[in-house]
């Protein structure tokens, strides 16, 4: 198969970005990973679309809008259903919950005082972030196997994603554990992490 000429342009982080990276490695569709630093955000800012990242530029065209990348990096690496639209409709909400999921850590990002974020994050470690992915949790009862549908979809990497930022000890007084009780989700994690593909970009990352 062809593919278009790919670059994804990120800050050298996950955040946003990840699930793209993933969908295109696992997929194995050759792109450029390029990955900015904050200081040179100002300067690329007025060129992009929507003045925002991540951007996804195909055969020279700028795009913008990170679930809608994902899904066509998905689509492109045959992770997300093309012909079964309810296949697509399940997805897309496992995607879509999973951003729910770390847009509830939002406000600690923006809370500067230190001991107010603390309490903050302890608070969603006790309380609704174990209420969310026991949600979570249920949607996946009636997968058959570790993948959410028959085979690896971009609704595993959304999933393996979430669980890796909390695994990442990143977030601090969010306990690296809290997804280990959730036998679904984790059976998803486990193999996803376990993809040779992913294996191997995580190899990478770590040089």
């Amino acid at each position: 198969m062809t593919f278009p000429t790919l670059k994804l342009t990120y800050f050298n982080l996950a955040a946003r970005a990840e699930v793209t990276r993933l969908a295109l490695t696992v997929g194995g569709v050759p792109f450029e990973d390029e990955r900015i630093t904050h200081e040179a955000w100002p300067t690329l800012k007025p060129t992009v679309p929507y003045k925002q990242l991540p951007v996804l530029t195909v055969d020279g065209q700028m795009f913008c809008q990170s679930h809608v990348i994902a899904r066509y990096a998905g689509i492109l690496g045959g992770l997300y259903p093309t012909e079964n639209t309810l296949d697509a409709l399940r997805v897309d909400e496992i995607c879509d919950f999973n951003e729910d999921v770390l847009m509830a850590m939002a406000p600690t990002f923006r809370e500067e005082d230190a001991e107010k974020r603390k309490a903050m994050r302890e608070d969603l470690a006790a309380n609704k972030l174990p209420e969310m992915l026991t949600m979570l949790e249920s949607r996946l009862v009636a997968s058959k196997g570790p993948w959410f549908l028959d085979s690896i979809s971009l609704a595993d990497l959304s999933i393996y994603n979430t669980v890796t930022m909390f695994k990442s000890g990143w977030l601090d007084h969010i306990p690296t554990d809290l997804c280990d009780k959730f036998t679904k989700i984790m059976a998803v994690f486990d193999a996803v992490s376990k993809h040779p593909n992913v294996i191997a970009y995580n190899a990478g990352q770590q040089k």
